[in-house]
């Protein structure tokens, strides 16, 4: 398999983390979004919506949508992250959070900080702490979002905050999901795709 990332992504760096969890052998294929290799033909062929992660099978089809790509690496490889229990329809419901809700809020942090894009902060800031008291309500009394482990809950919705310091993303003040980001950080897969960064 062949797994087309640009790994500065959120979204890049769930499947990465993912490989590494479950030991999937794989390629890796760079997309340079800021050359814009996304739109050439030959990944267009990959991806009609011009976006990466991508998952290349062996037979040239693919997969594509970074939480679909981060539950199928989980369960190519040997790892309790997508367990073969009725657990994983909890983490599809924190994965369907994560791109519908939470994605969306905690982007627009990285948006103004990387591109500049225009942002509303006190409306954007609403939105974020209002999700996320859900998330750390979540957390209250359990180390990971989904049963006693890490799963792919967990490393979809915690993608973003990797940025959290250097783009402000507003999440200070919730003990629990700085608990569970401590966690997480702690891992040696986390680490690799997600090195420190020093804040501006």
């Amino acid at each position: 398999m062949k797994l087309h990332v640009f790994p500065p992504s959120p979204n890049a760096r769930k499947c990465l983390v993912t490989t590494d969890l479950a030991s999937v052998q794989l390629e890796q294929i760079m997309v340079d979004l800021q050359a814009g290799d996304q739109k050439k033909p030959t990944f267009l062929a990959l991806n009609p919506n011009g976006k990466m992660p991508v998952l290349e099978y062996e037979d040239g089809t693919t997969l594509w949508e970074s939480n679909a790509i981060v539950n199928r690496l989980a369960a190519e490889g040997e790892s309790d992250l997508w367990p073969k229990t009725n657990a994983r329809y909890d983490i599809l419901q924190w994965q369907f959070w994560e791109m519908a809700h939470w994605a969306p809020a905690t982007t627009k942090f990285l948006g103004a900080h990387f591109f500049q894009a225009p942002i509303d902060k006190d409306a954007a800031t609403a939105e974020v702490r209002g999700l996320a008291d859900v998330l750390d309500g979540q957390l209250n009394g359990r180390d990971w979002l989904v049963g006693d482990a890490i799963t792919t809950a967990d490393i979809s919705v915690a993608s973003t905050l990797c940025y959290r310091d250097i783009c402000g993303i507003p999440v200070d003040g919730y003990s629990n999901i700085a608990g569970w980001l401590d966690r997480i950080e702690s891992i040696p897969a986390w680490q690799k795709a997600n090195p420190a960064m020093e804040v501006a």
